[in-house]
């Protein structure tokens, strides 16, 4: 199933006295990148943590979070009061009272306002049994996070499909146009050789030929059979394949070719016309298959 490279996936699970949050966000990227913050007491782990990240994306700019909330912080045991800084606070400002002749007492609201008086402690400490915890967590949220970029990725298939029978149609028409206008083209061109040529003896044979050749040039019915059968196999490929980006823009750049082979071969204003919807249209399907997976 194809999808998205744009996703969101959140997680919370409170296991041994802790509660976890897993969150996953990604957005297009051309390569698999993976930033991710995990506990400090966990650093250690991130090479085992994008491993498990690689199995639900191959491409896009993955952000990862994990946070832990122990219980005791509710209680406020995690804070503390930083004795030297308030020892030297109290220094400096006796210090100026003194050099400045500053009235007044020093009281609790002055150490209130100054950085670092309070501080955290982290008591939790590295646990395989934590791990475990922050691994399932993770886990959750990846599974939340897949799942809506298969939910994108079904939107932009529609949207896809719409767009390639679309292509089909404009194509369909221009072999309508180049059919109605094959035997006019030919005689024109008989007229235009028999003008040109003063002899009037022709051989009727070689004449023939000349005038096939010039046909052949002008004809586009093998670009469109080509163009058809890239359109056949971009449908096939979001049906039954999963990573599809890579291959629909190379199906995208074919396309375009085919489609400029025919603007510069068919002296049509209707083709010409069509020829140009065609690339607008292959322009669109461009930029939605940059958000696929």
């Amino acid at each position: 199933m194809m999808t998205s490279m744009t996703g969101f996936g959140r997680a919370e699970l409170i296991e041994n006295d802790l509660e976890i949050v897993a969150e996953v966000r990604s957005v297009n990227n051309r390569f698999l990148d993976i930033q991710i913050k995990l506990p400090r007491h966990y650093f250690h782990l991130e090479h085992e943590a994008k491993s498990i990240i690689r199995k639900y994306a191959s491409r896009g700019r993955v952000n990862v979070f994990v946070g832990l909330k122990s219980y005791n912080e509710e209680n406020g045991e995690n804070i503390k009061i930083n004795q030297e800084a308030v020892q030297t606070y109290w220094k400096l400002i006796n210090g100026l009272k003194e050099k400045y002749k500053i009235p007044g007492k020093v009281k609790l609201e002055h150490f209130l306002n100054l950085p670092d008086i309070f501080t955290y402690e982290e008591n939790e400490e590295f646990s395989e049994k934590n791990w475990e915890s922050i691994k399932k967590t993770l886990l959750l949220s990846l599974e939340n996070f897949l799942q809506m970029r298969k939910q994108e990725g079904q939107e932009l298939a529609k949207d896809l499909i719409a767009r390639i029978h679309s292509l089909e149609n404009k194509v369909n028409q221009i072999e309508q146009f180049c059919t109605q206008r094959h035997d006019d083209e030919l005689q024109k061109l008989r007229q235009r050789v028999k003008e040109i040529i003063e002899n009037k003896e022709i051989d009727e044979s070689r004449l023939e030929t000349e005038i096939a050749v010039m046909i052949n040039r002008i004809d586009v019915t093998e670009e469109c059979v080509r163009f058809r059968s890239h359109n056949k196999l971009f449908l096939t490929t979001l049906e039954n394949e999963d990573a599809v980006g890579r291959k629909l823009n190379f199906l995208l750049q074919e396309m375009t070719r085919e489609a400029n082979t025919i603007g510069s071969k068919a002296n049509h204003a209707e083709i010409s016309h069509l020829v140009v919807d065609i690339k607008e249209e292959v322009e669109k399907i461009r930029e939605q298959v940059q958000n696929i997976e």
